[in-house]
């Protein structure tokens, strides 16, 4: 018997029922979850703990830092009178927000992305027809679904996973969205006219952050554009980071310390602008992923479907199942996890039944990438269940549809581009 794996399919279960009672705070629930795998030796001290190191919690941190000096200046209350004065465009201004996030994700990272879309949220007062819980999530889940969408260097990684299963075959640039470009756009739409209003219209979390965007700006004009420069070099920072010598996550740590010698914040702003819960969830969802990845829940989940196909199953039933499995697990654990065992499996597994493995390639990576229905399906998703305060139950009422219907496309369309008949 394997009571690790056991353990940790317990606390799956348990964090899940935390996150949809509504009782707790999301961090707290993490942090238990955490703390059961580390006592229940599931998971040692530093592996359990080791995410508050983690560089996008920190960066995560730094960047509600930022938000919270953007919030003592004038631009989030300028920006909410203009928001005013078009509030009958409400779905405009939610169509441009999500396409926004469908373009930024092709130079960025969906955590990144998210984190630097929370400073503006404030722009949407009480009175706005739209609030941040309109858009926090959408755009998470645009993002993901359209993450590589544009041709690029993205299909160079797909192609590791081709190489290392012996196949000659190669994708080419373009290969990857055109099976994605129909569904991304239908997730776009879906999000953009209807996804949008069925959620809440609940606030911004209420850190000091946010409270600072209410009252009239105490910064010198000198020291707003010193805030202003220092936000737009960061933002173009994290988006080419990739062409940088440093990493992405130590970008918005440097602006904080720039903004704490040139006085704008201080210490007292630094404890204050973090939002708690949200990063303890962060740090805490974060080590059920590994807990999966060590007790090999994931390879459990994967044999026990090639057992189910039997000896001869159809060619689009191989791929429905592995997409649907990777699609799943990757609502539960880290996408990387998730892509590494199904695409890899899947791939050998079209090989050996001579099918194009492009086909299962690109669509179990990019079902394993559609994270969007809990907030252990990404960090990104995670930031945005944290700042947008949703339930579960509502999101899942919202993005299901998507997610079948998402689904349904990329398998169709990599079957009609990669003919498995």
């Amino acid at each position: 018997m394997n009571v690790p794996l056991i353990i940790t399919l317990a606390v799956t279960i348990f964090l899940i029922v935390g996150f949809l009672s509504g009782k707790f705070k999301l961090g707290l629930v993490a942090m238990t979850a955490a703390t059961i795998l580390c006592v229940t030796k599931v998971l040692t001290f530093n592996e359990a703990y080791a995410n508050f190191a983690n560089g996008n919690v920190i960066m995560v941190g730094a960047i509600f830092i930022l938000s919270g000096a953007l919030g003592k200046t004038g631009l989030v209350p300028a920006l909410k009178e203009l928001i005013m004065k078009n509030s009958s465009k409400s779905g405009l201004i939610v169509f441009l927000y999500l396409l926004a996030n469908g373009i930024l994700i092709q130079f960025s990272m969906p955590t990144a992305l998210v984190a630097m879309m929370i400073p503006f949220m404030a722009a949407f007062g009480e009175e706005s027809r739209i609030q941040p819980s309109h858009l926090l999530l959408p755009g998470a889940v645009v993002a993901h679904c359209w993450q590589g969408m544009f041709p690029g260097a993205f299909f160079v990684m797909l192609n590791s996973y081709l190489e290392a299963s012996g196949t000659d075959v190669r994708l080419g640039m373009l290969d990857y969205s055109k099976v994605v470009a129909i569904p991304a756009l239908f997730a776009l739409c879906y999000m953009a006219f209807i996804g949008w209003r069925g959620f809440k219209s609940n606030k911004l979390v209420q850190t000091d952050a946010v409270k600072a965007t209410a009252s009239k700006s105490n910064l010198t004009p000198f020291q707003e554009k010193i805030v202003y420069v220092v936000f737009v070099i960061t933002f173009v920072g994290i988006l080419l980071s990739n062409y940088l010598p440093i990493d992405m996550q130590v970008i918005p740590v440097i602006a904080d310390l720039v903004l704490l010698y040139c006085g704008i914040l201080n210490l007292n702003d630094v404890k204050n602008f973090m939002n708690i819960d949200t990063l303890f969830m962060l740090a805490g969802v974060l080590p059920l992923a590994t807990a999966m990845q060590k007790t090999g829940a994931g390879t459990v989940l994967a044999d026990f479907i090639l057992s189910l196909l039997g000896g001869n199953p159809a060619p689009i039933t191989v791929l429905i199942a592995f997409y649907v499995a990777g699609a799943v697990l990757t609502q539960f654990m880290s996408n990387t996890a998730t892509q590494n065992i199904f695409v890899t499996l899947a791939v050998v597994t079209a090989l050996n039944l001579g099918l194009d493995p492009r086909a299962f390639c690109i669509a179990i990576y990019a079902g394993c990438t559609a994270a969007m229905m809990t907030p252990t399906a990404s960090p990104s998703i995670a930031i945005a269940f944290g700042a947008g305060q949703y339930k579960i139950k509502d999101v899942v009422k919202v993005c299901l549809p998507l997610w079948l219907i998402y689904g349904a496309l990329v398998i169709f369309m990599a079957n009609l581009i990669y003919p498995l008949a």
